[in-house]
């Protein structure tokens, strides 16, 4: 199977993407996808198509930063779940950044939750390892809740800036001593 990334979308390739996207992410863990599906600017991330033998079957959206690059969504078309493209998808990543760190929120692996242990095995496979069991992601959106995640990465990093980073670049959000305390800019 031949799987690329590309940026180049249509109007109609970002209507299958976003409908990947909001299948694939609870509420809380979804910015607005019109922060997402336009041409790539600072403050947003970029949004790669997974194009798995020319046709779509996922995305990624990146940000990248001076000492590491961030995945803060991965979602595959659920008919192609399994089949390995988002493995393939995020050797792709690796390459593209060129020797930077990768990093990921995952949700904690719960044994309850077989999910949360598959997608925790699905990075470690891929060379990441946890840096922040106590990280918390900040809501989207006034009226979402906090979501308790693990931050993971392919080479490790100080978790208190990478959490900061992400906090303040992706979040837009200060983020104090407490990891539990949020405040705007």
């Amino acid at each position: 199977m031949n799987v690329q990334l590309t940026s180049t979308l249509s109007p109609a390739d970002c209507d299958i993407l976003e409908k990947i996207y909001t299948g694939s992410f609870p509420e809380e863990e979804r910015r607005p996808w019109s922060d997402i599906c336009r041409p790539a600017t600072p403050g947003c991330p970029q949004l790669l198509a997974i194009l798995a033998d020319s046709r779509i079957a996922g995305l990624i959206t990146l940000w990248r930063f001076p000492r590491f690059a961030y995945i803060e969504h991965l979602a595959i078309d659920d008919s192609l779940r399994g089949s390995g493209i988002g493995s393939l998808a995020i050797r792709c990543v690796i390459d593209e950044i060129g020797g930077l760190p990768l990093v990921v929120e995952i949700e904690p692996p719960v044994a309850s939750l077989p999910q949360t242990v598959s997608r925790h095995k699905f990075y470690t496979r891929l060379g990441f390892s946890t840096i922040d069991t106590a990280y918390v992601q900040p809501p989207y959106a006034p009226g979402l809740p906090s979501v308790s995640l693990h931050l993971m990465a392919t080479t490790v990093l100080p978790s208190a800036s990478t959490a900061r980073t992400l906090h303040t670049r992706v979040y837009g959000r200060a983020v104090s001593r407490r990891a539990d305390f949020f405040k705007c800019r």
